[in-house]
């Protein structure tokens, strides 16, 4: 598909507040597509389907795409596509979001889009809590970067970059050039013993509470599940006081970067019964 052109015919101009941005390069598109390893049991959940290009690949060999795009002007594009393709001219927003921070597994199993620059960080901090088998996304290449150092994305998944997408790849050119990423979860640390990351997932479950609480009730859970052992409350105060972590980030709900980083350095798994 000529996406510039069949936009133009169709008197469409791509709205720079929705962040549209339309991936023109068929090969690109494909390779998106055999990245998902999709198989007619598949179903996928794409988020800002515009015109369809690549709705109509992963329809080819998933059992199912879910494809939603705000923009009802697209809506004669997206209404060709084949029979296996479910199309909602509505936000994603409450469809994909969680509700909650606990694991749910959702109607579709993997997600594969060209994510609108203004919902990648939303959706990053949802994907945590949804059941899902594969997530490859299109992403901008400053976002990809910045999310290998985010210390809450860091806590779930690791970005792993597939193939790297120049910017005049897309109509219209953004201001950056984009790259494709697989969102792999990483391993649940109950069964890797890794304390560190069972509590920065843990304290970004209770972000509502203060750090110094939910990393208490964090070790004694952790102890009950690895060890199958009682941690007392005392006992997780004293291994947090010993930390030295500062009493100002304890004593505030886990809104910047640093408490993750102390978590990590500070709290070891050697010392939860050396007390």
């Amino acid at each position: 598909m000529d996406v510039k052109s069949e936009l133009q015919k169709a008197g469409i101009g791509p709205d720079p507040l929705k962040d549209q941005f339309f991936l023109v390069d068929e090969n690109i598109i494909s390779k998106i597509a055999e990245l998902a390893d999709l198989t007619g049991n598949d179903v996928v959940l794409e988020i800002g389907a515009g015109v369809g290009n690549l709705t109509k690949e992963l329809a080819k060999k998933a059992g199912r795409v879910l494809a939603f795009e705000i923009d009802e002007r697209f809506k004669p594009f997206l209404d060709t596509l084949p029979q296996n393709v479910e199309v909602h001219i509505e936000d994603a927003h409450e469809y994909a979001s969680q509700g909650g921070k606990f694991r749910k597994k959702k109607v579709y199993n993997k997600i594969v889009c060209n994510i609108p620059y203004s919902i990648g960080e939303w959706l990053f901090h949802n994907l945590p809590f949804v059941e899902y088998d594969r997530a490859i996304l299109l992403v901008s290449k400053k976002f990809a970067e910045s999310s290998k150092t985010n210390p809450v994305f860091s806590s779930f998944y690791k970005v792993e970059e597939k193939l790297e997408v120049p910017k005049e790849k897309f109509y219209p050119v953004p201001r950056t050039d984009s790259v494709v990423i697989d969102l792999v979860r990483l391993p649940n640390p109950i069964v890797t013993k890794d304390l560190a990351l069972f509590l920065r997932q843990f304290i970004y479950q209770k972000e509502k509470w203060k750090a110094k609480n939910s990393i208490r009730e964090g070790l004694i859970t952790y102890a009950r599940l690895v060890f199958e052992r009682k941690l007392t409350k005392n006992q997780a105060r004293k291994i947090i006081a010993q930390s030295d972590i500062s009493k100002d980030l304890l004593e505030r709900p886990p809104d910047n970067a640093e408490i993750y980083q102390k978590v990590s350095e500070k709290i070891s798994r050697e010392n939860l019964f050396s007390n």
